[in-house]
């Protein structure tokens, strides 16, 4: 087998064209990394004895990085996949009082993110990525605590309501694969 350009240049000769030599070159590698802004779920102050729900909202921002390899522009999309520290169970900024929560892709509070099968990936994009750029994406997520069976002490850890908020753990990976 002749190499590339030999015969880019054997079918330039032959056809006496250049545009027939780019489809014939290999294409040049090129290299995007995608990682997810630290996010915080807010919950604001939670009393136990109102009996009512707490939503909380925070915003994930997703920033996907190409290097100059390649020059085309190509469409990047990513999976972002959740891991809840200490499972779904969120403890105050003191005390010992924890109360339980889930995770939502929407404010309908009707799409759960995380732990359950099927729901554990969140798919954005595409990003139209030029060689030497950055793009970003962003999208909301949604929590909600449910005061019913939640054994919190309206006084822990003192004066009542406690705020609450959640560190969430985002994992990114994009496709195409490689270059991602």
């Amino acid at each position: 087998m002749r190499h590339p350009r030999a015969f880019c240049r054997a079918l330039i000769l032959a056809l006496g064209t250049v545009a027939a030599c780019a489809a014939a070159r290999p294409a040049a590698a090129y290299n995007v990394t995608c990682t997810p802004g630290n996010v915080t779920l807010n919950f604001g102050a939670y009393d136990v004895l109102s009996g009512a729900t707490l939503g909380g909202v925070g915003t994930i921002t997703i920033t996907c990085v190409r290097d100059s390899g390649g020059g085309q522009p190509v469409d990047v999309t990513y999976t972002a996949s959740l891991a809840l520290p200490g499972g779904r169970q969120m403890s105050p900024p003191s005390g010992p009082d924890a109360v339980l929560y889930q995770v939502y892709q929407d404010a309908a509070y009707s799409l759960v993110w995380g732990d359950t099968p099927g729901t554990n990936t969140i798919t954005g994009g595409p990003l139209t990525m030029k060689p030497n750029s950055t793009a970003t994406d962003t999208f909301s997520v949604y929590g909600l605590i449910t005061p019913g069976g939640q054994d919190v002490s309206a006084a822990s850890p003192g004066p009542p309501p406690t705020t609450y908020s959640q560190n969430l753990t985002i994992t990114v990976t994009c496709t195409p694969s490689p270059p991602c």
